[in-house]
C-alpha cells in the first residue's frame, strides 16, 4: 500500500526581475486581497491596461514555470472602466473575475472562465445587476466549484457572495454575507478542500478592522458570526490578504496603530474555527502596505510594498506556519522607483510575484520576479537518501493514508479537477472507481494516482 511522505525545501534565491509588459501605457496590478496571479499547472496573470484609451483587462500566461510568457492578450473592448481582475485556477480551469462600468456610472461584477488552462477563453457572464455600485471582486476555486464574493452598495456597502458548483458554467446562491449596516470593503477569498475562507474590512466598530467568515459545505451555508482578527479599533486596520493550504489559513493586512503603517498576520490552523494570537510582522518606521500572502503545507510567503523615500517590494517567509519568519529581504532596489501591488504565488516549483513598478515610464509596467528553488512540501511515493520526487503510485482496491497526511484535508480528484471522494487516514476503499488516473490532492498539491483492478 503506497504511503506518502512529505520533504521540506530549503530558501533559494531570487532571479533578476523581468518586465512584463511593452505597451507605454498604464499597465497596473490589482489590489492586494483579490489575487491577480495563480499558480497551477502554468502560471496566470491579469491586469488592468490604458492603452486603448480605456482601462481594459489583459492576461498573460506561462507554461514553463516563469521562464517565458505569452503575449498580453485583451480579454474585454469596449466602453467603461475595467478594474482590479482576480483570477484563481484549479486544474485547467481558470475563474476571473473584475469590476466593469459599462453599463455607466454604477459598476458590476463580469466573470470569465477558461476549461483548458487559459488557451481560450468561453464568453463572459455578468454577475451582479443591482443598480448600485458592485466593487472590489475576488474569486477563489476548487475542483468545480468557484467563488465570487465582492462590497455592493445596494444595503449600505455589504459583502455579497455566489457560487458555481459546474465549473462557472452556471451561478447559484447569490447571497448577502454581512448586516452589521456599516461599510465593508475589499474581500478576499481562498478555499481549501470544502472549506471557503472570507476576510474583508468593516466599519461596524466605528474604524475599519479586520473580520472573518467561513463556510464548511463548499459555500452552500456559511458561519452565523464573523469573528474579528485585528485587535485595535483606536486606528484602522485595512485590506487583508487570504490564503490557505489545507488545515492552515493565513491572513495579513496593514495597519495604522504603529504610525506609519505596520503588516499584521495571524493563522488559524483548524480551517477556521479557532485562531492564533495576532502578530506584527514589520517594524521598519517608513511605512508597509498591501501585503499578498500565500501558503502550501506549512510555509507562508508575504510581499509587501515599503516605503523608503521610493516604495519598494519586500519579502519575508515562513516554514512553521507563522510561528517564526525570515528576515525582510528587498527584491527591488535603485533603479526601481515605486514598486507597488505586489501580488505573491507560489506552487512546487518555486515562488512567484509580480507587481506595478514605475522605472520605466511614469504610467506604470507589469514586472516579475521568481524563486525556483523556495516552494514548501512535495508529496512523494518514498523517501529516498532525503530527495524528494514525484512518484505515481498505484492502487489496487485499498488507498492507505498515513495519520500524519489528515492534516493535509485529502481529496481524490479526477482528471478534469472534479471532487470524487474525501479521504480519512488509514484504508480508502476505492474498488468502486472506474480504473484509470485519478488525483490525490492534500493542500493545493497533487499526485497521480492509478486505480486498477
Amino acid at each position: 500500500m503506497p504511503a506518502l511522505f512529505l520533504s521540506i525545501l530549503l530558501l533559494g534565491q531570487w532571479e533578476p526581475p523581468m518586465r512584463l509588459t511593452r505597451d507605454d501605457s498604464a499597465s497596473h496590478t490589482s489590489f492586494n486581497n483579490v489575487h491577480c496571479l495563480a499558480a497551477g499547472s502554468a502560471l496566470h496573470l491579469v491586469f488592468y491596461d490604458h492603452r486603448t484609451g480605456v482601462d481594459q483587462i489583459y492576461y498573460m500566461r506561462s507554461t514553463d514555470l516563469g521562464t517565458t510568457w505569452s503575449a498580453e492578450t485583451a480579454l474585454t473592448s469596449g466602453p467603461g472602466l475595467k478594474l482590479d481582475p482576480s483570477i484563481a485556477v484549479a486544474a485547467d480551469n481558470v475563474h476571473l473575475v473584475w469590476e466593469d462600468s459599462r453599463s455607466g456610472y454604477n459598476s458590476e461584477v463580469y466573470y470569465l472562465r477558461s476549461t483548458d488552462n487559459g488557451l481560450t477563453w468561453l464568453p463572459e457572464q455578468r454577475l451582479t445587476s443591482d443598480n448600485y455600485m458592485s466593487r472590489n471582486p475576488c474569486v477563489a476555486a476548487w475542483g468545480w466549484n468557484a467563488y465570487v464574493a465582492w462590497a455592493s452598495d445596494t444595503a449600505g456597502r455589504e459583502i455579497y457572495f455566489q457560487r458555481s458548483v459546474d465549473n462557472g458554467a452556471t451561478w447559484i446562491d447569490y447571497r448577502r454575507l454581512t448586516f452589521d449596516m456599516q461599510e465593508s470593503w475589499n474581500p478576499s477569498l481562498a478555499a481549501a478542500g470544502n472549506v471557503v475562507h472570507l476576510a474583508w474590512r468593516d466599519w461596524r466598530d466605528h474604524g475599519f478592522e479586520v473580520y472573518y467568515l467561513r463556510s464548511t459545505d463548499h459555500g452552500a451555508t456559511w458561519d452565523t458570526a464573523a469573528v474579528r482578527l485585528s485587535g485595535d479599533v483606536t486606528t484602522g486596520s485595512y485590506n487583508p490578504c487570504i490564503a490557505a493550504a489545507g488545515p492552515a489559513c493565513h491572513v495579513v493586512w496593514w495597519d495604522c496603530r504603529h504610525m506609519p503603517f505596520e503588516l499584521y498576520y495571524r493563522v488559524s490552523t483548524d480551517y477556521g474555527s479557532t485562531w492564533e494570537p495576532e502578530q506584527r510582522l514589520t517594524t521598519d518606521t517608513t511605512g508597509t502596505y498591501n501585503p499578498s500572502v500565500a501558503a502550501r503545507g506549512t510555509d507562508v510567503h508575504v510581499a509587501w510594498e515599503a516605503l523608503y523615500g521610493t516604495s519598494f517590494a519586500v519579502y519575508k517567509r515562513s516554514t512553521d506556519l507563522g510561528v517564526t519568519w525570515s528576515q525582510d529581504t528587498a527584491l527591488t532596489m535603485p533603479p526601481a522607483y515605486w514598486s507597488v501591488s505586489p501580488c505573491i504565488a507560489t506552487l512546487d516549483a518555486g515562488i512567484h510575484l509580480v507587481w506595478t513598478d514605475f522605472r520605466d515610464n511614469e504610467y506604470g509596467e507589469i514586472y516579475y520576479m521568481r524563486n525556483l528553488t523556495g516552494s514548501a512540501i512535495r508529496e512523494t511515493g518514498r523517501r529516498e537518501a532525503g530527495r524528494a520526487k514525484y512518484r505515481p503510485a498505484v492502487v489496487r482496491g485499498v488507498l492507505f493514508l498515513p495519520v500524519p497526511l489528515f492534516a493535509l484535508h485529502p481529496l481524490l480528484l479526477d482528471l478534469s479537477g472534479r471532487e470524487v471522494m474525501s479521504l480519512r487516514p488509514g484504508p480508502n476503499e476505492v474498488s468502486h472507481l472506474a480504473p484509470g488516473v485519478y488525483f490525490l490532492r492534500g493542500g493545493a498539491d497533487a499526485l497521480p494516482v492509478t486505480v486498477v483492478r
